[in-house]
């Protein structure tokens, strides 16, 4: 018996710690239908399959298992139909679509924001254009957050880099004044010491002292002198002495004028070199300023130069001016035409749809690229029917345009869509953008409509 008291005292231990095991699974068993009567509670018919639930794991006996898990399947499923039953809440779909309201505003704005700097704000490099034109945004009424942060990333970065090419254009520039000044205080110096100052006039002043000396001492040996002998010698002697000084006179006269012949050729090298930076900088300016008022890929105005046309013609309509309109271009679904077939393709399309423009539209018509695959035309002294003619006459000229790529050996089917916004008195910029950014998106939603 002796022999069996470990094997008792172990058997012993192994059924109290089952026991306890048993009782925590309960325990938690027992939790879990409470959080599951959370929602059982909202429905009273489904209170007796939790209650019979809970009293199958209160029995003191086994626990049948598989009745419970059955029961707790069948009552789920109930509790999933019945919640799913009544679809979404409206006050939840409003929430909704008042979000993806915000969302698209908000997607609006940033491209606004970058449009700028993309178009015209500061003479880029070619990595710098590369890096603008591979950021696209598109903006849509069901778009996700998730969708802004690619293009929103790619941005700074651009913005980054633009920083670097500005302090690297404005360290050129600081050094190009820095050496001009070197050259200015260069040629004052030279003037100063040779042509003036107090040191020259007293030179000469001297000179004239000594010349003056020897004049007078010929009068004063007519005194001193009784012979015609004496009164010659002292005459050819001090004659002498003012030759001698003369002769010394222009000799250091000589070397001064050597030295300033020396200066001034040196000045004149200077004034040429001066010349050529300025000229340099003359040319760097006329391209910057030409840089600001033209779009580099299409040769259009660009977004600066249209802004500055757009505020001068509103304050003219508002001050009695006639009457104009604005048309907003923009090339749809341009981002898969860049993925699919290519930035190259891209530009391409944008030149045509430029030179299409040109076409369609009146010489004095005032046509800028506004930003990415957007442009945009000022129409002065046309009815709202008139400048629809021109838009369908555009249209129909672009509609004629074949786009054919090389890598996927086919046509490419583009398509334009066009928002008009007729003035309005007392109006700003912006306002009479929106108005006709919003035409241009129910043109796109039309034709999708179709």
């Amino acid at each position: 018996m002796e022999d069996l008291r470990p094997e008792i005292d172990r058997l012993k231990r192994e059924y109290v710690e089952t026991e306890r095991v048993y009782s925590d699974e309960k325990a938690c068993l027992l939790k879990v239908i409470n959080i599951f009567g959370t929602v059982v509670d909202k429905h009273a018919e489904f209170a007796e399959e939790r209650q019979a639930i809970k009293e199958m794991l209160n029995s003191e006996n086994a626990l049948p298992l598989d009745r419970i898990q059955a029961e707790i399947g069948k009552l789920r499923s109930r509790i999933f139909t019945e919640e799913t039953k009544a679809g979404p809440d409206e006050s939840d779909t409003e929430k909704v679509n008042e979000i993806n309201k915000r969302l698209f505003k908000a997607c609006r704005n940033i491209k606004r924001i970058m449009l700028p700097f993309f178009d015209g704000f500061y003479p880029v490099t070619k990595e710098l254009k590369e890096k603008a034109d591979g950021i696209n945004i598109r903006c849509h009424s069901e778009m996700a957050e998730a969708e802004l942060d690619e293009p929103t990333n790619a941005f700074l970065s651009f913005v980054k880099g633009l920083k670097g090419k500005i302090s690297e254009d404005f360290g050129y520039v600081n050094k190009t004044f820095l050496m001009l000044l070197k050259h200015v205080k260069e040629l004052e110096n030279m003037l100063s010491s040779e042509f003036g100052g107090n040191d020259r006039l007293r030179e000469i002043e001297h000179f004239e002292i000594k010349i003056n000396k020897e004049v007078g001492s010929i009068v004063n040996s007519f005194d001193i002198h009784a012979r015609i002998s004496e009164i010659k010698n002292a005459v050819v002697t001090k004659l002498s002495n003012i030759k001698r000084l003369v002769a010394k006179r222009k000799k250091d006269e000589l070397k001064r004028s050597k030295r300033t012949k020396g200066s001034i050729n040196k000045l004149k090298n200077q004034i040429v070199n001066a010349e050529k930076d300025a000229h340099k900088m003359s040319k760097k300016a006329e391209h910057f300023r030409k840089a600001a008022k033209k779009d580099g890929l299409t040769g259009l105005h660009n977004r600066s130069s249209f802004d500055e046309r757009l505020k001068d013609t509103l304050e003219l309509f508002n001050n009695g001016g006639e009457t104009f309109l604005v048309v907003l271009f923009d090339v749809d679904n341009f981002k898969s035409i860049n993925d699919t077939f290519g930035h190259v393709a891209g530009d391409k399309v944008l030149k045509v749809v430029a030179r299409t423009l040109i076409e369609s539209f009146r010489k004095n018509d005032f046509i800028a690229r506004y930003g990415g695959d957007e442009f945009v035309v000022i129409i002065e002294g046309l009815s709202e029917e008139m400048a629809h003619e021109r838009t369908e006459k555009f249209a129909k000229n672009f509609s004629e345009k074949r786009f054919t790529s090389t890598m996927a050996g086919k046509d490419i089917n583009i398509n334009i869509s066009a928002g008009i916004a007729v003035a309005n008195a007392g109006e700003d910029p912006d306002d009479l953008i929106r108005r006709a950014d919003l035409a241009m998106y129910d043109s796109k939603k039309k034709k999708h409509s179709i």
